[in-house]
């Protein structure tokens, strides 16, 4: 109320209010009776005057002083959504706003952008987790970190120093496409033991829709290979090996590119029947007597007798077939057989061995073989076929035979073939001598038909087997030959001594050394002569060893010859070789007393002289041997000293 009414009571109050501090403009606030009133509708953080007057009988008073007053400020209003800058990327977008149409008195000092997640990425309690992606001053910004393909909302407030202000509308963006996300790890079914299936789930496709899938399948994780492309969800693989590991790993690939691996998953394919044999083959001979294990003392008697006849193998080369293989692949399960089919004969089952022999075969037989692996789970293929041949029996002994003999050797021939074979013909024979104890000791051993057995002792009966063998083995030994070697002849005289008579110029004495009687059996002589150029004739026969020949003729020359005579126990005389013939020339016609008394007892034993008598084959042998030897010495030291020099 006024300090002084005037006289009269105020009967109303008139409020005027002045926007802003200029006091140009004034308008009606209030108008009555009442000591207050509020002002209403007015702007906040904004300065208004105002003042008042009262009215009364008397009239209106003037006016009061002007008060000014100062409205606070409020949040600013709500802003528009923010708007999209360009084309949003796979994982960022650029957003842009304006500032909000009231900003409640107070300048914006700063902005907060919300972002909502993608559809089912709710939070644990099932709400929507919004977190603040931006706060500043800036009126646009770059969102990053976001999810390819995702359907983000974005929504936007401005603040001043009274606070924020409300949310924005939301807005909708959808992120641009992206390679897909990474494939679960792939399942595997298996049909067989060689055959797998694999299969997948679609991945998130990051706003593409998936166009294929690559599958890699390998033995080593640093290994493997892409085995399928294309959109199906699964995959046969074929060709895999029994109780093996293997893994494998899948990727999505769409227009935006190719997505991540997944997690490589090992797996293992079940057991399976063993694989095929392979690497079959004969045993050679030398691995077929390996399977007779004989004792200690018997290879100590071998070693002790190494004439004596090998023994028979335990397997003849013609009756079996010996064989070994390489164990196949078992497939994880351990083999427990192998069967060996022969065709026509009923199949062999044998153990957990790679080596095996056949027997009771036809000798000289071709056999197709062929051998399968078992184990726990079955049969597994059979090995390629191949073939194999059983040897012919061993040779019969051949027909034992002498065909020259002498006192010290005899030559033995046997079957039908060349005298000098080569070494590489297949069938060879072992010829044995039975000794003094009645022990066959080994002669001869090869390929050739005859041997000549020599250092013999003469009149002795001497015993013989022989036996053939070839690459089927030893045949058996031939029944026992003996054969004897004759007596032996006497030795040949040495050259006989010839002296004519003193006194008796027609008769001459012829002496010769003696020879020991041989083996108990007595030596005589037989001695012959020939005149001229007639034939020999014997003159004397007996035990002595000098002889006078009569009835010579004057005039003529004799020639003299001795041989002796083997008179053995059965009444058989065996001659030996004549001793080198000596000739007597006839005497001298006219001699001198004192030559004739002088030289008279030695005429016949001065003109005795031997004769030349023809050259023996060993003796041209050994002069066409040194006469060849002298060329070959001449020939060397002529190429020695005109060529080499």
């Amino acid at each position: 109320t006024p300090e002084d009414n005037g006289g009269a009571e105020v009967t109303k109050y008139v409020v005027e209010l002045s926007e802003g501090l200029t006091g140009l403009s004034w308008e009606l606030a209030y108008s009555g009776p009442a000591l207050e009133h509020e002002c209403e509708n007015l702007k906040p953080g904004h300065a208004y005057q105002t003042r008042v007057y009262c009215m009364s009988e008397g009239g209106q008073s003037p006016l009061s002083e002007t008060l000014q007053v100062q409205t606070p400020a409020v949040p600013p209003g709500q802003c528009q959504p923010p708007r999209v800058v360009g084309k949003p990327k796979a994982r960022e977008v650029q957003l842009r706003w304006g500032p909000p149409g009231v900003d409640g008195g107070s300048p914006v000092s700063l902005y907060s952008l919300e972002v909502f997640p993608p559809a089912g990425s709710q939070g644990s309690a099932g709400q929507e987790e919004v977190r603040e992606v931006y706060q500043g001053s800036e009126i646009d910004c770059t969102v990053g970190q976001l999810l390819p393909g995702r359907t983000y909302g974005f929504r936007l407030r401005a603040a001043n120093k009274a606070g924020f202000g409300p949310h924005s509308e939301r807005c909708e963006v959808t992120m641009g496409p992206g390679p897909p996300e990474p494939c679960q790890a792939p399942h595997i079914t298996y049909k067989s033991p060689t055959v797998a299936v694999v299969s997948w789930e679609v991945p998130l496709s990051n706003g593409a829709p998936v166009s294929e899938y690559r599958v890699e399948w390998g033995a080593a994780e640093g290994t493997m290979q892409m085995c399928y492309s294309g959109p199906s969800l699964s995959h046969e693989i074929k060709g895999l090996l029994p109780a093996t590991i293997y893994f494998c790993r899948v990727q999505a690939v769409n227009v935006a590119g190719v997505g991540p691996f997944s997690d490589a998953i090992l797996c293992q394919t079940p057991p399976s029947v063993p694989a095929a044999v392979s690497h079959v083959q004969a045993l050679k001979e030398a691995e077929l007597r390996g399977f007779h294990n004989s004792s200690d003392q018997e290879e100590e008697e071998e070693e002790e007798d190494e004439d004596r006849p090998p023994v028979l193998p335990l397997y003849s080369l013609s009756t079996c077939l010996g064989l070994s293989w390489q164990a196949p692949c078992d497939h994880g399960a351990e083999i427990s057989s192998y069967v060996i089919d022969l065709g026509e004969r009923q199949p062999i089952s044998v153990g957990a061995v790679t080596r095996y022999i056949i027997q009771n075969l036809q000798p000289d037989t071709t056999y197709r073989i062929r051998i399968q692996a078992q184990n726990s789970l079955g049969a597994g293929p059979f090995s390629h076929t191949f073939k194999m041949k059983t040897k012919p029996l061993p040779p019969h002994p051949p027909r034992l035979e002498c065909t020259a003999f002498s006192h010290q050797n005899l030559r033995l021939k046997w079957g039908d073939g060349p005298t000098k074979a080569t070494p590489s013909e297949a069938l060879q024979y072992q010829l044995q001598m039975a000794d003094k104890s009645g022990r066959f000791v080994s002669l001869y051993r090869g390929p050739c038909h005859t041997h000549k057995v020599q250092r013999l002792s003469e009149s002795t009966s001497y015993m013989f087997r022989i036996q053939a063998f070839n690459e089927a083995g030893q045949g058996p030994f031939s029944n026992v030959y003996t054969f004897t070697t004759p007596r032996s002849p006497p030795a040949p005289l040495k050259a006989l001594r010839v002296e004519r008579l003193e006194d008796l110029p027609s008769v001459c004495e012829v002496s010769w050394e003696p020879l020991l009687p041989m083996r108990g059996d007595p030596i005589i002589y037989t001695l012959q002569n020939m005149m001229g150029n007639s034939e020999y004739k014997q003159v004397y026969k007996g035990s002595a060893t000098s002889y006078q020949v009569p009835g010579l003729q004057p005039n003529s020359e004799y020639r003299f010859r001795v041989c002796a005579i083997r008179q053995c126990q059965d009444a058989t005389e065996l001659s030996g070789p004549y001793s080198p013939t000596v000739s007597l020339p006839p005497p001298r016609s006219e001699l001198s007393p004192g030559s004739v008394g002088g030289a008279g007892p030695r005429a016949g034993a001065d003109n005795a002289r031997p004769v030349r008598t023809p050259l023996s084959d060993e003796q041209w042998a050994a002069l066409i041997l040194l006469l060849f030897a002298v060329i070959s010495i001449l020939i060397a030291f002529i190429i020695q000293y005109f060529v080499i020099k």
